[in-house]
């Protein structure tokens, strides 16, 4: 048996022919996959095909030795390794900018929590492509040679392959945008595309520093309360709305929120991203979805508050790392960091409420008008990891892998990370409310989360197209006693406000109301705190920073039923 087998072994590594074809195969995989995911009509389909095929006819035959050319391609299966990865994650489309750029700034905590999770598909792409490198490199080795006639047929093929591709385009259609590019829709042309689009944005944001440095928002401010005051902007992580019972969910998830004095929640309200580098850079500056190229120019709402008096902090649960959210909280007078220690991550019981007393300590120490931001780590995975053992309230929790049949158990461990933010949030309010201050809360997560939701089996966020769960976010306002005695028109916008849709693009112009900071980059029809506050479609950052009406991002039947039960409006 062994030397039949090492005799078809030998057969196949000297016959030329079957050696491209097997390389050919190998590399359309992929594409394969996305012919039963995309949204194209048959023309789009029969390109994913037939285009990458005819490149491949071309690109191999170019040496007599097509071992070598896969050889050099082998960042090729490293793309096509890392797109199978989002099939086994997302189920869906390509690898996206926000995907390429979320490599270079997730922490390595958080990457190794995902990777436990990946290990199946990790396995799969290994038994994939490692004995193709193998058989290249054997192949090269011993010299086994494509004839030039054969070499020269099938870069004529190829090359008709690709001018009918080129002519099927222009009767292919993206059914959500009724356009077809080859640079937005075709594999692999589409991930280099998206790969140099995410270089780009890499370099840009790295000259933010230089770029914003002239920047001022000629802030002022008309009226002030008699006494100090102290604004706290809570961003969440990966809190979805579904889950909070504010919001209607049959477990009592947020008993001590639902308590509170003052408090507005607001019943529909959407994320501009399902990315945290995108939705926080949103929430902290004038960049919304629909101008979000200002955020290289223009700086945060930290320096609006700077400019008109008050000391400024930014408290942190996330890892540092080179985006928009670590230059605006560097931006702060006080800047402190509890997961990052030097070059080291703090990963093992960091619960958000150790930001708490240093949130105390700047109340105590500085008597100034206060603006402090607070970035959580909220109800990121892996669930059971962000809550105490006390908030273990529902059982069984100990999550082992992400199954159906653990499901129960990963909703378990989520609704407890939910119950311990409505602790959190409990507790600041506290805080707020002792030092008798004029004093609000404002508070929304940068994002939802799929947890297994349907027949979809999606999980995790941030997948190339988005889903209700991942939109629908908690989003609310506290107001302290003296806040609703100084200011209560603005309060009774709020609760005005409450029922009408909103998204993350408020939140800078709804802080800066809030304080009473007056500005040109102010738009009161985006506050709400504000009677001015106008309902206005609401629309989702796409991958290439493009504005898309979050209904027609690419949502599902799925999703389209639940945003009809909850009453979403669009």
């Amino acid at each position: 048996m062994n030397s039949n087998l090492v005799k078809h072994t030998n057969k196949f590594l000297d016959s030329p022919k079957k050696l491209l074809w097997f390389y050919i195969i190998l590399n359309i995989i992929p594409g394969i996959f996305l012919i039963f995911t995309e949204p194209f009509n048959v023309y789009g389909k029969i390109i994913l095909i037939l285009f990458p095929s005819g490149l491949y006819f071309i690109i191999f035959t170019l040496s007599r030795n097509t071992g070598l050319i896969q050889l050099i391609l082998i960042f090729l299966l490293i793309i096509h390794a890392f797109q199978l990865v989002v099939f086994y994650l997302f189920g869906e489309d390509v690898i996206a900018v926000d995907m390429f750029l979320n490599v270079v700034t997730t922490n390595p905590s958080e990457a190794g929590e995902l990777l436990n999770s990946l290990w199946p598909s990790i396995i799969f792409v290994c038994v994939l492509y490692i004995p193709a490198i193998i058989i290249a490199i054997l192949q090269f080795r011993r010299k086994v040679y494509l004839d030039s006639a054969y070499r020269k047929k099938m870069i004529v093929s190829g090359s008709a392959l690709i001018l009918c591709s080129i002519l099927l385009s222009l009767l292919a259609k993206d059914k959500n945008t009724d356009k077809y590019t080859f640079h937005e829709n075709v594999y692999p042309v589409n991930v280099f595309y998206n790969l140099g689009f995410a270089v780009n944005k890499w370099h840009k944001s790295n000259l933010y520093l230089t770029t914003s440095k002239d920047f001022t928002f000629d802030a002022k401010r008309e009226v002030s309360a008699g006494q100090r005051e102290i604004y706290v902007l809570v961003i969440g992580e990966t809190s979805r709305a579904e889950n909070w019972s504010l919001y209607g969910y049959e477990r009592e998830t947020t008993p001590q929120l639902k308590q509170k004095q003052g408090l507005v929640f607001f019943d529909d309200a959407i994320t501009q991203s399902n990315t945290t580098h995108k939705s926080v850079s949103i929430m902290l500056s004038a960049a919304s979805a629909e101008n979000y190229g200002i955020v290289y120019e223009q700086k945060s709402i930290i320096e609006a508050f700077k400019e008109v008096g008050f000391t400024t902090a930014f408290l942190s649960n996330q890892g540092a790392n080179n985006t928009f959210t670590q230059y605006f909280a560097e931006s702060a007078d006080y800047y402190r960091n509890i997961r990052s220690v030097g070059t080291k991550l703090v990963t093992v019981e960091n619960y958000d409420d150790a930001l708490l007393p240093i949130f105390r300590h700047c109340i105590d120490s500085i008597q100034n008008n206060l603006l402090v931001v607070m970035h959580t780590y909220g109800s990121h995975f892996n669930y059971q990891e962000r809550y105490p053992k006390r908030f273990s309230r529902f059982k069984p929790d100990n999550v082992t892998e992400i199954t159906r049949k653990e499901k129960e158990k990963l909703l378990n461990a989520y609704d407890n990370t939910i119950l311990y933010t409505d602790d959190f949030l409990a507790q600041i309010t506290d805080i707020l409310e002792s030092t008798e201050s004029c004093s609000a809360m404002l508070y929304a997560s940068d994002h939802g989360e799929d947890i297994l939701d349907d027949d979809r089996m999606k999980f995790l966020h941030a997948s190339p197209n988005p889903t209700i769960y991942q939109l629908r976010i908690p989003m609310f306002v506290w107001f302290s006693e003296n806040y609703r005695t100084d200011f209560p028109a603005k309060v009774d916008a709020a609760k005005t406000n409450k029922v009408k849709p909103v998204a993350t693009n408020a939140m800078f112009h709804t802080l800066l109301d809030i304080a009473s900071i007056k500005t040109s980059y102010l738009k009161e029809d985006l506050s709400l705190v504000n009677p001015s506050f106008k309902i206005a479609k609401r629309m989702y950052l796409g991958d290439h920073d493009n504005p898309v009406f979050f209904y027609n991002a690419n949502l599902k039947k799925e999703d389209k039923m639940m945003i009809d039960k909850r009453n979403i409006h669009h």
